[in-house]
């Protein structure tokens, strides 16, 4: 980061906090010189390793390590950010980022693109999901870690960056030239299903009630007052997100309590004003329904305002706050100046109106401050919240690929016998879960695979010979839809409820 994105960071923490934790900020320990024991034992410690160790030492690097061990004692939620791993987490919890819109992992050595945002200079330039990363402005990514290729794609603002592709198995290197900007994540999908409304949020980031609300609209314009809200492998994200969601659904009165150890932070209760609640709604839950998810869930279930389909949620229900931490440099310099050691840089900033530069924050701490309960006074750490109405759905991942996770066939090529592309692991997956013989999915159309396709071809009436023709990619992608719908019961039993069935 440079100087100016960490003024922007510890304003955005600001605000983040005033959302976590209820308007007060939090008062990092004071701590006067010569009470640093425990301190200066540690630095006992890095000085010998230094004098000993024989071989090279980043002393940052060891200093970040020191804290990361520090903190992983604590609870799961309680850790220790490098800087560059808080800049990805604030993007996460941000919903905006500088970038050129893709997210991508690495398989086998491979960098492919999992993601292209929409309205993002990869969307506009014709980038798509399957593209595996070859170059960023001419160079190799051979050899390269994910950490590095990120790094590469990273920019500020206005700046060019040329990324070069290999696509559906072919040798040839498709470059593509981008200009980075704000790239906006959207958490929300939504359409209707007969009379019924559908939302799916997939996060609480700083976008979700905006996002909500437009799918709200749409609804609205269209007559449903019918909801079927999904909150499924939702891990959670900002309260303020959730309280500002909630006041959509439940009705006049408390959302949530938050509960915090220290006596410098303030509790604090969320309300919601709706006077009368517009939409009959179902929300789904499951295992991986977290943190926000259930602040959400809670006061839903404890209010009535709507019945819970699914399965038990995770059951977070502890509230954490981040803070940029000084270098032990920064911390010294400061210490002498005001008299006190400074360690957290907002407690600085607060207090005596300074922004420390780049190089003065080693990185962030995100860490366990208090808990919050639903509008019964349930405290969900732990427990989870069972639902309404029981329904799991049947086991829907086979050979490691999950069901819902696969994508639709783009229709842009028409792989034959021995072609190589991601439209073949895609078709192969549908195959799979569709009962047909086909070996574990992979890029590759061998001749088990044509002879799948060619039997699946016949099967819906059309010309059996193998090739994932445009008709067959669209007859697979109809067939994802049905399995889809066949297999997702707890979907299925909030439609019945919603319609009147028992």
């Amino acid at each position: 980061m440079t100087r100016k994105s960490i003024k922007i960071a510890l304003v955005y923490l600001i605000v983040f906090t005033l959302l976590m934790s209820g308007g007060v900020f939090v008062q990092a320990a004071e701590v006067q010189a010569g009470d640093l024991n425990d301190a200066d034992y540690i630095q006992s410690v890095m000085d010998m390793v230094i004098d000993r160790y024989k071989g090279e030492i980043d002393r940052q690097k060891l200093l970040e390590g020191a804290l990361k061990g520090l903190f992983s004692t604590m609870d799961p939620y309680t850790t220790f950010y490098t800087k560059e791993e808080a800049q990805t987490f604030f993007q996460s919890i941000n919903g905006t980022f500088i970038g050129v819109g893709i997210a991508f992992t690495e398989v086998d050595g491979k960098f492919i693109i999992e993601q292209v945002y929409s309205f993002s200079p990869a969307e506009e330039a014709g980038l798509m999901v399957g593209d595996i990363i070859v170059e960023v402005d001419r160079r190799s990514m051979v050899g390269r870690s994910l950490e590095e290729v990120s790094s590469f794609l990273l920019g500020e603002e206005g700046t060019k960056v040329t990324i070069g592709i290999r696509r559906d198995g072919k040798s040839e290197v498709i470059r593509y030239e981008l200009i980075r900007r704000e790239v906006r994540i959207e958490p929300v999908t939504y359409k209707i299903d007969g009379k019924i409304g559908y939302i799916k949020l997939d996060s609480f980031n700083s976008n979700a009630c905006e996002a909500v609300d437009k799918a709200l609209d749409h609804m609205n314009k269209n007559g449903i007052t019918k909801i079927v809200l999904d909150l499924r492998d939702n891990p959670g994200g900002e309260v303020n997100q959730a309280v500002l969601i909630a006041r959509r659904f439940v009705p006049e009165g408390l959302i949530t309590k938050l509960d915090f150890k220290s006596e410098s932070m303030k509790d604090e209760s969320y309300y919601s004003y709706l006077k009368e609640p517009k939409y009959k709604l179902v929300v789904l839950v499951n295992r991986r329904s977290a943190s926000a998810s259930e602040i959400l869930a809670g006061a839903i279930q404890d209010t009535g305002a709507g019945t819970l389909v699914g399965t038990k949620t995770f059951g977070k229900g502890k509230v954490q706050n981040l803070f940029p931490i000084l270098t032990p440099e920064a911390s010294e310099k400061y210490g002498q100046k005001f008299g006190v050691s400074f360690i957290d840089a907002q407690e600085l900033n607060s207090k005596h109106n300074i922004y420390p530069s780049d190089d003065e924050i080693i990185g962030w701490i995100k860490i366990t401050t208090g808990e919050y309960y639903t509008p019964n006074g349930r405290m969900i750490d732990g427990e989870g919240i069972d639902p309404d109405v029981y329904v799991d759905n049947p086991d829907s991942v086979k050979n490691g690929i999950q069901l819902e996770r696969i994508g639709k066939l783009r229709k842009v090529t028409k792989p034959g016998l021995n072609d190589e592309s991601k439209e073949v692991l895609t078709a192969e997956s549908i195959l799979m879960f569709a009962g047909y013989d086909v070996d574990e999915p992979d890029n590759f159309m061998d001749e088990k695979t044509v002879k799948a396709v060619a039997q699946f071809q016949k099967d819906c009436g059309l010309y059996s010979y193998g090739v994932l023709d445009f008709a067959t990619q669209q007859a697979l992608n109809d067939k994802l839809d049905e399995l889809l719908k066949n297999k997702d019961l707890q979907y299925l039993k909030a439609i019945e409820l919603l319609s009147g069935g028992q």
